[in-house]
């Protein structure tokens, strides 16, 4: 992966992390500080080469896998996320949107509620979320 020229948007890096880049925006969107929030790449339940994201919160982990990257080096593929990250803070917001909703978690509101209710079935409470439902209220 290292060997291409540095990309200058966020779509000129490799699918798989800018996959991961949208649970991340989902994630801070939900109101989880960015210190709770981890890249990682490696083996997922079995599964060799996954990009994915872990949540580390509240005494609780949360990991979404974003897509597997067969065959990637380790080094490359964090060397990369850390390109990534900086061209995506000086990314304007529309392309930081349209990173979010070219993948399921911005843009298919079924598989958005199934996250967040596993998240929630894990115990973990979404700060951005809580506050827009009374209490004892269905």
């Amino acid at each position: 992966m290292s060997k291409k020229p540095k990309p200058s948007t966020i779509a000129g890096f490799p699918k798989p992390l800018r996959h991961a880049l949208a649970y991340w925006s989902a994630w801070r969107n939900m109101g989880f500080d960015a210190a709770e929030i981890f890249f990682g790449f490696g083996e997922v339940s079995g599964s060799p080469d996954c990009v994915y994201l872990q949540l580390q919160t509240q005494g609780k982990s949360f990991t979404a896998v974003a897509e597997r990257l067969p065959g990637a080096d380790t080094d490359d593929v964090f060397s990369e996320w850390a390109k990534l990250a900086k061209v995506s803070n000086a990314a304007s917001l529309e392309e930081q949107v349209a990173n979010y909703r070219a993948f399921p978690v911005g843009n298919d509101h079924a598989f958005f509620i199934a996250m967040v209710n596993a998240m929630v079935a894990k115990g973990i409470y979404i700060p951005e979320l809580a506050p827009n439902f009374a209490v004892g209220s269905a």
